[in-house]
């Protein structure tokens, strides 16, 4: 039997990480732990302060890791046949990949995929996830 103290304990370990998922916490850092990754400046400090201004001043859709260029290899890698465009299952497989958050993985699971998927409808559907 737990004491009331651990049920306390995991009330509020529960209530802070509700807290964080709600206000995209988590998914902030892991972003920005990808940016750092991807970039990697010298001075990670300065990096991240200028980052989150940058996040403030362009809103959701001005953070995004992948260039416009990076997006459609992506895309043309789950175009294996050239079709110029993906089918559902190809499409979620390829925001799968180039998203890098439990909370965006979540959105690609619940974002409504057309049948078919042209790459300017690819760009659309990557701002969705990401943003």
């Amino acid at each position: 039997m737990a004491s009331s103290r651990q049920q306390v304990d995991n009330s509020m370990i529960e209530d802070g990480y509700q807290y964080l998922y709600r206000h995209q916490i988590l998914e902030l850092f892991e972003d920005l732990c990808t940016q750092l990754i991807y970039e990697r400046p010298p001075d990670i400090k300065s990096y991240l302060i200028q980052a989150l201004k940058d996040r403030k001043n362009q809103g959701p859709a001005g953070h995004a890791v992948f260039t416009d260029s990076e997006i459609k290899n992506i895309y043309m890698m789950f175009d294996l046949k050239q079709e110029k465009n993906l089918n559902r299952e190809q499409c979620k497989e390829a925001l799968r990949t180039i998203s890098n958050s439990v909370y965006q993985h979540d959105k690609v699971e619940r974002v409504d995929i057309p049948d078919s998927v042209d790459i300017i409808l690819f760009k659309k559907l990557v701002m969705a996830v990401l943003g």
